[in-house]
């Protein structure tokens, strides 16, 4: 039986982060994202993601927002 939350490969933890480029993927590596690089390949659990990305986003970008461009 295959664990669906268990991502072995770059390209699928950065699927799973919301189709993140390769800048993107390295810079939330850079800061903390779980993943593994380990015998060639990539590795990190679906659930740890999540528990990384519910901190991540829960700084206020309220001081920064006229800095940021409109889409």
């Amino acid at each position: 039986m295959v664990n669906k939350k268990i991502l072995t490969s770059k390209q699928e933890i950065m699927d799973y982060c919301g189709g993140a480029s390769r800048h993107l993927f390295n810079k939330y590596i850079a800061a903390g994202l779980p993943a593994r690089y380990e015998d060639k390949r990539w590795i990190a659990y679906a659930d740890n993601i999540d528990e990384f990305f519910r901190v991540y986003t829960k700084v206020s970008m309220r001081k920064s927002m006229k800095s940021i461009p409109e889409e």
